[in-house]
């Protein structure tokens, strides 16, 4: 019998502050998103160009952006269940030129399928007073889920725009949104449907639903 994924809800719209969001982009390297890359995503690269927009959209308001970069070095256990992948120095390794990060940019090197295994990124976030993430970046249901799993149990506010992700299987791909959205609350929508909304300066969301579900007046 062949499973399918039942459906989940898909935002048109989601709401976020710039001030108290952050957008964290996994993995999103050459080992990965490029031919030639040792363990290819055939769809990563198609998703360069909605997360360009969605790094536009942060840079612009002045949202933290952090990157996480997949590392590993020789006799990383990793590399006994996956092709020797993003070593660390190695062309591999580096982050696709399209989505070179900026020097007001954070980037984290991770071990582990979560970002925040091993990392700072709770403590930083924490700092600058982060309470919504924007997910994108790659593998959907390995480093992207697991991330966006973490943040959710520790009480983030979890938001993936589906046309920014991406998997090595469609089955995957939708799975991983399914439970994201049915277990930890996160909400998706498409790279498009992120707008900021600017609690600070009393400017109205540009979205009927923000991040965390909860209706707001009409947006303007």
């Amino acid at each position: 019998m062949k499973a399918e994924v039942p459906e989940y809800a898909v935002q048109d719209d989601v709401g976020v502050d710039p001030h108290t969001t952050a957008l964290l982009v996994i993995d999103m390297q050459n080992d990965f998103v490029k031919q030639g890359g040792s363990l290819l995503v055939p769809d990563a690269e198609a998703t360069v160009p909605a997360i360009k927009g969605l790094l536009d959209l942060a840079r612009a308001g002045q949202m933290r952006v952090v990157y996480s970069q997949d590392t590993h070095r020789q006799g990383d256990p990793e590399w006994e269940m996956w092709p020797e992948h993003c070593r660390e120095g190695s062309w591999g390794w580096q982050i696709v030129d399209e989505l070179a990060p900026s020097v007001d940019d954070t980037v984290l090197r991770k071990l582990s399928y979560d970002a925040f295994y091993g990392t700072p990124l709770d403590h930083l976030l924490r700092l600058w007073g982060v309470d919504t993430l924007v997910i994108c970046g790659t593998v959907a249901n390995i480093s992207v889920q697991y991330t966006a799993a973490s943040a959710a149990l520790r009480r983030y506010a979890v938001v993936i725009p589906r046309d920014a992700i991406s998997a090595l299987e469609p089955f995957d791909f939708e799975a991983s949104l399914r439970q994201t959205a049915l277990v930890f609350a996160g909400r998706v929508t498409t790279a498009a449907g992120v707008r900021r909304r600017d609690n600070r300066s009393g400017v109205p969301s540009l979205s009927s639903v923000d991040a965390r579900g909860d209706m707001t007046g009409i947006g303007g």
